[in-house]
């Protein structure tokens, strides 16, 4: 990604760099003090010093700083250099393979930014705004890629005198853009534990570069939360990995919170080659306030609403004197909701077992379901191997209730969530999970 330059650096640190060099380079100019001070804020290669203008008359002078290919042309005179009329780039004018996401800046030193356009290779200008006191123009548009754009202003000292601004920046043209997309359903409802899961075509290095084009906004303003970036996996099962970053407030949503998503990825630099490909956005609305609390030692599963038990099933959990049978503790979400599922589990030697009222709260293979079959031990032992049985009726019951996103808190047993059950989200407190954000 071309980063935009930095700033110049002062007089004091180009004094301090070389001290040798400084005074036969002061010397060869004819020990103008004011000529240094010039020379030293245009020296630098990343900064572009379009034209330098001193008032009052003036024999002219070309000064090639030592160690820098950059030569400025300015006056010398009797006044202060520091009332030069100075514009300054970043990135520098005549850069290439700029990010179309990269933030463009037009400075002005001793005059005020009167006019600026900018217009792209294809004829399509770009929008900009002067700041108040015309000292900065700030590019307010996204910039494509594979163009050229071309700068043309001009600046106004005060006394009227006039200095052009020209030049121009050429964005990349990527061999590779990386197209991402959103778990959430535009408009859908979910539930209270719901994280905001971004999944990416391609893998993505620069992470930090990429969750700064992020955003989530709420009808309750702001709310605490983090983006972090989990392992990457094949999700497509396609042989390419996959960047993944999720974002989740530091407690639970709060019921009917209405949120978007801001993803400005057009013009990222992804790393490796890759560049994002578009800009998206994504609405969608927390619905009431469901937690389901299955305490596996109770056999019970109860479940509250906005803050009030409504139900208290008796289940059947996985078997405790087996590690691998046993529910994973922690707080599960409702990924997927099924009226008729076939379980298959070839590391206990069945397949093809149908079940009905199908509601997954992980992808390591467990489901809240029915299980007619164990209605005997419901409410009273542990014998499943991990699911969470129910009868036909209160897995219905259940089924009907839940959204996509309901947390359902495990508690109780010796195995915990882990990076094996995707949204293990929840399985962090919120100090730990802020870590792995990139920024």
């Amino acid at each position: 990604m071309s980063l935009p330059p930095s700033l110049p650096p002062s007089l004091a640190s180009w004094m301090r760099a070389n001290t040798r060099t400084r005074r036969a380079f002061i010397a060869n100019a004819g020990a103008m003090s004011a000529v240094a001070v010039v020379a030293a804020c245009a020296a630098p290669a990343e900064v572009v010093v379009t034209q330098i203008v001193t008032p009052g008359q003036a024999t002219e002078s070309v000064l090639t700083v030592p160690n820098s290919s950059t030569t400025s042309r300015t006056s010398t005179t009797t006044s202060s250099a520091a009332n030069a009329v100075r514009i300054i780039s970043s990135p520098k004018f005549g850069a290439v393979d700029v990010a179309p996401s990269a933030p463009i800046t037009i400075t002005s030193f001793n005059a005020k930014i009167t006019e600026l356009t900018v217009v792209g290779s294809d004829g399509a200008a770009v929008a900009g705004t002067i700041d108040p006191n015309g000292s900065t123009w700030t590019l307010t548009e996204r910039l494509k890629f594979g163009q050229t754009y071309t700068f043309t202003g001009a600046a106004a000292d005060a006394s009227g005198a006039v200095t052009p601004i020209t030049g121009q920046l050429t964005t990349v043209n990527p061999s590779s853009t990386v197209g991402a997309g959103f778990t959430t359903a535009e408009g859908a409802t979910y539930g209270v534990g719901q994280p905001i899961v971004l999944i990416f075509s391609g893998q993505v290095v620069n992470r930090a570069d990429a969750e700064k084009a992020l955003k989530v906004t709420t009808d309750k303003g702001d709310i605490v939360g983090s983006w972090g970036w989990l392992q990457d996996e094949d999700i497509q099962a396609a042989g390419v990995l996959q960047s993944q970053v999720h974002w989740r407030p530091k407690d639970f949503w709060p019921a009917n919170t209405k949120v978007t998503v801001h993803a400005d990825l057009y013009g990222v630099d992804y790393g490796n080659g890759n560049w994002g490909s578009e800009d998206m956005t994504r609405s969608f609305t927390i619905g009431r306030a469901l937690i389901a609390t299955a305490d596996v030692n109770s056999f019970r599963l109860k479940v509250s609403v906005d803050g009030t038990q409504v139900r208290d099933y008796p289940v059947s959990y996985g078997k405790a004197t087996d590690l691998r049978r046993q529910t994973r503790s922690g707080i599960h979400v409702v990924q997927e909701k099924y009226p008729d599922f076939d379980m298959c589990n070839s590391q206990f030697a069945y397949c093809g077992v149908k079940v009905k009222w199908a509601v997954r709260i992980n992808n390591n293979g467990e489901f809240i379901h029915e299980n007619d079959s164990t209605i005997k031990y419901q409410g009273v032992a542990n014998v499943s191997h991990g699911c969470v049985n129910m009868s036909t009726a209160n897995a219905k019951d259940f089924y009907d209730l839940c959204l996509f996103g309901d947390p359902v808190i495990v508690s109780g047993t010796e195995v915990q969530l882990s990076a094996a059950d995707y949204i293990y989200d929840w399985a962090f407190d919120y100090a730990t999970w802020k870590t792995y954000s990139a920024l």
